[in-house]
This record gives C-alpha cells, structure tokens and sequence, in this order.
C-alpha cells in the first residue's frame, strides 16, 4: 500500500534526552522499538513509513543497520519527521543545521519528503511578530530541502505557535513552503479539517491522515469523527498526486492492530489499494 504509516505509533513521543542542553540536538524520539514499529507496520500491508529524525539518526555509523530493517520488511522510507523554535534568532542556525543533518541522513534511505513541525510559544504569550519569524525559517528550510532534492512540508501541532486555521493563516501568506495538514491536530486546534485541506489544496504535496474521538484522543482511522471521504476527495481532484501518511500515537490500543484497522478503513472507503 502505497501510504506511509508513522513509526510513532510504537511507545511514548519524547524529546532526545540531549534537547534540554543542545539546540541542535533537540531531536524528536519514539521510544518503541524500531525493529517493531517496522515490522508491525509492514505486516499491516504498508510499504512505506515515516520516522522521527531522533529515531533515524540513532543510526548514524551503523546504516547497514536500518537498511536491513528496511529491506528485510519490503517498505521504504518516505519521510522523516523534524522540529525546530523558529523564532529565536540566536539560536535559529542550531536549529537549521539540525534539521539538515537530519534531512541528509534520510535522503540516503531514499526519503524525498520532511515533515517539519515546530513554532515556540513564549512564557510571556505569542508575539505577532513571531508568526513572520516563523514564516522565514521555514523558507530557510525550503532551501536546505531544495538542495537535498526533497520537499518540505509545515506540519501545524498542538502546543506549537500555530494550532488553530486562524494561526495558520497569519503565517502560510509569509512563506511558499508546502502546507502538511494532520488532520487531527486540525480538529483539536478548533478546526475543520476538510475546510482547511480545501483552503490550501493549492499547497498540499503531504498530508498526515490522522483520526481522533469525540473526547479528543487519537484512534484508527474510522473509529473517530473525520470526514475523510470529503478530504480524499478534493485532494484527488488537484492536478498533481498528494503523498499520504497515517499518525495513530497516543492510541491506548495494541499499534500493529491500529495499523491493521487502518489499512482496511483506507481499502475499504477510501479506495487505496
């Protein structure tokens, strides 16, 4: 199945243990066993996966490592997943070769795509000058990816400068780079993920297909309340192909099953073969 699933969906999401000291090592991290998360979402059907940049770097000096994790389950590397501030000058450069490290190493796996999160909030509330400092790193991160041969895509998150579609707004006219909704975060920011993926259909090359209850908590596609037949929908009628990602963290059910009810939701309404 042509549709990338998330490693994420194996353990608790955490940051690197060095993030607290080191902007530029302030990786994201799953903390399920890749080996697992592979091997489950393989054996679910799919042949592609996203993973953290955190999880991914882990194999630094040991590539054959992950190529055989890759190789032995039939699926490839899509995308990684990437987080920065953004708003803090000082520290932007840290930030920025983070990123690039991260993006670097996956393009050796064959990875053409980088999810990229982030967006501080202050302790002292949001700044509206934040929204266009944030726009301009993300144009950084455009080049860097333009140099690699890959896409970058704004992931907008929960606990990040930009949750809601009216925060999405101040800062998607600053940037050109290429909206990734996830649509569950859309919907426990306050928004409608089919209006957002109709707003900016025009700037979707990725999107993380994600599902979420009525009281808020991640689930298998199908078991919550997204419309995602209506989403499909306009992003099959864009003249250019949209890539696909599944997100089911924070799910209190066994990941490999998540991934398994996925899989048929995704044959059986939304017509992914």
């Amino acid at each position: 199945m042509k549709v990338a699933y998330m490693t994420n969906a194996w353990g608790a999401v955490v940051a690197h243990c060095g993030a607290a000291n080191n902007a530029n090592g302030a990786y994201y991290l799953s903390t399920g066993a890749d080996a697992d998360a592979i091997a489950g979402i393989a054996s679910a059907g799919y042949e592609q996966i996203e993973i953290f940049d955190g999880n991914l770097l882990a194999y630094e000096g040991r590539e054959d490592v992950f190529q055989k994790l890759l190789s032995g389950n039939k699926v490839s590397l899509l995308a990684v997943y990437s987080a920065a501030n953004f708003i803090y000058d000082d520290i932007l450069p840290e930030e920025l070769f983070r990123i690039k490290k991260a993006a670097a190493f996956a393009k050796k796996f064959g990875a053409t795509q980088i999810a990229l999160g982030g967006g501080a909030t202050r302790f002292d509330g949001i700044k509206e000058g934040d929204y266009k400092k944030l726009a301009a790193a993300l144009d950084k991160v455009c080049v860097i990816a333009e140099e690699l041969g890959m896409t970058a895509s704004y992931h907008p998150h929960m606990g990040s400068l930009v949750q809601s579609p009216e925060q999405l707004d101040k800062v998607m006219p600053h940037t050109g780079i290429p909206l990734c909704p996830d649509t569950g975060h859309v919907v426990l920011g306050g928004g409608d993920p089919v209006a957002v993926v109709r707003k900016y259909a025009d700037r979707i090359k990725y999107i993380h297909l994600k599902d979420v209850t009525g009281d808020g908590m991640f689930c298998p596609l199908g078991k919550g309340g997204i419309d995602f037949p209506s989403i499909l929908d306009i992003l099959r009628k864009k003249p250019t192909d949209v890539l696909y990602a599944i997100e089911c963290d924070g799910w209190n059910g066994d990941p490999a099953e998540g991934a398994r009810i996925t899989r048929e939701y995704l044959k059986s309404k939304l017509n992914f073969s």
